[in-house]
């Protein structure tokens, strides 16, 4: 690891002295997501109704969740996945820059209404062998960080990645779904009546969070809902 947890310059513009490694004024200029459908977390006409999360209405879901509701029960994004968002994402993921994950981390807790809030954080699963090359968990930071702020238990051993897939990003949406088959298992036993969250650093089409909804409502999870850092959007 090359980074502490907690760090005193902005990433962005190196001002010193600044909390959560990202002064106000970068923090306020990243591309926030806006009002997004529950459902997916793709973008919905701003309106000048009361948008907050946490209604879980058709109102708050686009057309196709609607018609094909996801098998959580709503998901929840900070950012689009552009610039400079997708440049930190990679500094946290692949370099080491861990005051990310208490940045990230806060803001995931402090946005989720507390109608959201789970008993049970949990990371999505990084395989040993990517584990042992990178040296660090950084989903398994985040959900910790949220989990800390929230009052909240966490477990990143329960949810097991059983076989090292190709990276998601590289295919395209049912070349994911294959890539996936039978990738995940929940080993840590039942989830009877508590209400899971997993977290994630970026989601794309979905693929991942769906493969691992699944093994989580039938070990017993009363709700599961999303929590991610950034959405890619469709071009």
């Amino acid at each position: 690891m090359v980074d502490n947890i907690k760090a005193s310059q902005c990433l962005l513009c190196l001002a010193r002295g600044r909390r959560h490694c990202l002064c106000p004024d970068c923090l306020r200029d990243l591309p926030w997501l806006g009002r997004a459908c529950t459902g997916c977390a793709l973008p919905l006409p701003e309106t000048a109704a009361d948008h907050r999360a946490g209604h879980d209405n058709d109102e708050d879901r686009c057309q196709d969740c609607r018609l094909n509701a996801p098998p959580w029960q709503s998901v929840s994004a900070l950012f689009r996945y552009e610039f400079p968002v997708d440049r930190l994402i990679s500094a946290f993921k692949y370099h080491g820059r861990l005051a990310l994950a208490d940045a990230f981390g806060s803001l995931l807790a402090d946005q989720l209404p507390p109608s959201w809030r789970p008993d049970l954080l949990l990371p999505v699963p990084l395989h040993e062998h990517r584990l042992r090359q990178r040296g660090y968990h950084q989903t398994a930071l985040l959900a910790g960080v949220m989990a800390r702020r929230l009052g909240s238990a966490s477990d990143w051993r329960g949810l097991r990645r059983l076989r090292d897939t190709a990276m998601q990003k590289t295919l395209d949406p049912q070349a994911r779904l294959a890539n996936l088959s039978e990738a995940f298992a929940w080993q840590g036993g039942t989830l009877a009546g508590r209400h899971v969250m997993l977290v994630d650093d970026v989601m794309t089409t979905g693929a991942t969070l769906r493969t691992l909804t699944l093994p989580l409502l039938a070990a017993g999870a009363a709700s599961v809902r999303i929590a991610v850092i950034a959405r890619t959007l469709p071009p």
